[in-house]
């Protein structure tokens, strides 16, 4: 009974620390920027981070695709539109991937002309194809929300 009290007490002083401000940043910082898939239900997306590179004037976008069905096996990732401060920066690499069924494959896709006063992107949309025959075309896009760039 004692531990059931404890564990209240803990719960309590974490909604106090919650309402007056002081864990929320840590809370912020593990949570990632939100990601709308067409293809949830294929394959998950995870977002590694997004990389800039002052020198070069270049932004690397890194994520994770994990695919959920034998069927799926490799993905080409086209018209990458990275949209900062109303404007809106496009990328040709068009990078392909090769998928194995429950393990993460990583995706880089690479932007340039990108000043390095820009701190986040608002709004980043990639066509993506699997296999030749499913595509999101122009329709549904995998968009990733309020991403953060990391200057190096």
């Amino acid at each position: 009974m004692i531990k059931f009290y404890r564990i209240l007490g803990l719960l309590a002083l974490l909604l106090c620390f919650s309402a007056c401000g002081i864990i929320t940043p840590i809370v912020d910082s593990i949570v990632s920027p939100p990601v709308s898939n067409p293809f949830r239900e294929l394959a998950d997306v995870q977002l590694v981070g997004c990389y800039g590179n002052s020198a070069a004037a270049t932004v690397e976008l890194r994520f994770t695709v994990t695919s959920h069905s034998n069927l799926i096996t490799n993905g080409r990732f086209n018209n990458a539109k990275f949209a900062a401060r109303g404007k809106a920066y496009t990328d040709s690499s068009n990078p392909s991937v090769e998928f194995v069924r429950y393990h993460p494959s990583d995706v880089v896709v690479k932007v340039r002309q990108i000043p390095d006063y820009l701190v986040q992107f608002d709004r980043i949309e990639l066509q993506w194809y699997f296999n030749s025959s499913y595509h999101s075309g122009s329709k549904e896009l995998l968009v990733f929300y309020n991403v953060p760039i990391v200057w190096q």
